[in-house]
């Protein structure tokens, strides 16, 4: 097929995505900046997380802290402040230029989101569906507008599940080591997907056939978790040699369980999230004055001045919530089924913005598991295994820490292949009735005409 002929099939593709950007750049452009005093209550739209200030000083050659004056930090993984660091030094430190990063990242995972919904589905019209429905979601839309991780993040899990897609069809060691190493990158940007080769090992193992294919299972995800340790060594090392201790991701875990016991308990009608949150980095800042550690910030994050007090903290945190969870294995069993169920999907900063999450939410978690059932019914079942398994992973990680719909846009463009095969399949049936009863009038007509 000739490039032309190539671009000509192609175009309605390329026209649909370059709507889409263009209603993308409008709405985060001209009309977000508008209506942030509005939605600034509800939703976050600035920078978060200390990954800004992080990126900053990497700029300014202060090295990875979050304040100059205080020691090398890792409270946040490095894959994000040293992006942010590149996006920085080329535009300066303005929200806009990060929207603009985050809404070109989000073209390149709609992209590959097409690629992974084809292979799924074997659909090229449902693949540009899908593509549509993530970038116009107003989860993806809010997760574009913050200075946060998630659209990095996601593309780097997008292009694992591309890349783990080529290896499962392939077999190939060298695959599974290159599936591995993107996969690494992930982590990189955000820990939560670091144990899901553990997951992916126990379903392929259980969906293989027979003590040989079995065994190859075993060396694919050796060479898969080796890929991604090699990436990851470097910030290990690291992080040993400032502190002496083994710290493989960020310490930031010890105040997302604290986070989530503490709301879990406290979380009510006259106390929305947005409150808890803060009761309950106060509660971690009384901590801090109690353990002796010298540190700024009250409200969420506690920033250390030395890097072992900052391990010490996060240890701390873990243990004091580990004690009460053991202490009432009944609490830990409702937190987790409230995080799994109800706070991941719609739990909002306010009453009114977990409301507008589940007016959003609920549709495209019906259009997904519809499309799921089909994709069932037409034995596919196994080639959507994978995907299905990552959207149950991300969940039950946050279950027993801390839940919010923010975290579920993660998930999003995965649910968006589901309910892409629902909308097509909606459509289909649609236009075939519309068929039947346009056949149907014609042989009314002719047998009409046959009479006479």
């Amino acid at each position: 097929m000739s490039l032309s002929q190539t671009f000509g099939r192609e175009r309605p593709v390329y026209l649909a995505l370059l709507i889409a950007f263009f209603i993308n750049a409008a709405i985060l452009f001209l009309l977000l900046p508008r209506a942030t005093p509005v939605l600034s209550s509800s939703y976050s739209l600035g920078f978060q997380d200390l990954y800004d200030q992080i990126a900053e000083n990497l700029v300014l050659g202060n090295g990875y802290r979050v304040e100059p004056a205080m020691d090398k930090t890792m409270i946040r993984e490095p894959g994000y402040p040293l992006f942010l660091a590149m996006v920085f030094s080329a535009g300066g430190y303005h929200i806009e230029v990060v929207r603009l990063a985050n809404l070109l990242l989000a073209f390149a995972a709609a992209g590959m989101l097409i690629q992974l919904t084809q292979k799924i589905v074997g659909d090229r019209k449902a693949g540009v569906v899908a593509a549509l429905l993530f970038l116009l979601y107003p989860g993806t839309l809010l997760a574009v507008a913050r200075g946060g991780v998630e659209i990095s993040f996601l593309c780097c899990v997008m292009l694992f599940m591309l890349f783990l897609y080529r290896a499962l069809e392939s077999g190939a060691l060298w695959r599974y080591w290159l599936a591995g190493v993107v996969l690494g990158i992930a982590v990189l940007f955000r820990s939560e997907v670091l144990s899901f080769p553990l997951l992916l090992l126990v379903y392929l193992v259980l969906t293989g056939k027979g003590s040989s294919d079995r065994f190859r299972v075993l060396m694919r995800c050796a060479a898969l978790v080796f890929g991604m340790a090699l990436v990851t060594l470097p910030w290990v090392v690291r992080n040993y040699e400032l502190t002496g201790k083994f710290v493989p991701t960020a310490t930031v875990g010890g105040v997302a369980a604290q986070e989530g016991l503490y709301t879990c308990q406290h979380l009510a009608w006259d106390k929305p999230f947005m409150m808890a949150q803060k009761d309950a980095g106060g509660e971690r800042a009384e901590l801090a004055s109690r353990l002796g550690l010298p540190f700024e910030g009250h409200y969420y994050y506690q920033e250390f001045y030395h890097a072992k007090d900052e391990v010490a903290f996060n240890t701390a945190l873990l243990k004091q919530v580990s004690n009460e969870y053991r202490g009432n294995p009944m609490l830990l069993g409702t937190c987790g089924a409230k995080n799994l169920f109800f706070n991941f999907w719609f739990l909002g900063k306010t009453w009114q913005a977990t409301g507008l999450n589940a007016v959003l939410q609920v549709p495209l978690l019906a259009l997904a598991i519809g499309g799921i059932i089909i994709l069932w019914k037409r034995g596919l079942l196994r080639k959507m295994g994978i995907v299905l398994l990552f959207i149950f992973y991300v969940p039950a990680v946050h279950a027993a820490i801390i839940a919010h719909a923010r975290h579920s846009v993660i998930v999003m463009p995965f649910l968006a292949i589901f309910a892409s095969v629902s909308l097509v399949w909606a459509w289909n049936e649609w236009n075939s009735r519309g068929q039947r009863k346009t056949a149907l009038v014609e042989l009314s007509i002719v047998d009409f005409a046959a009479r006479r």
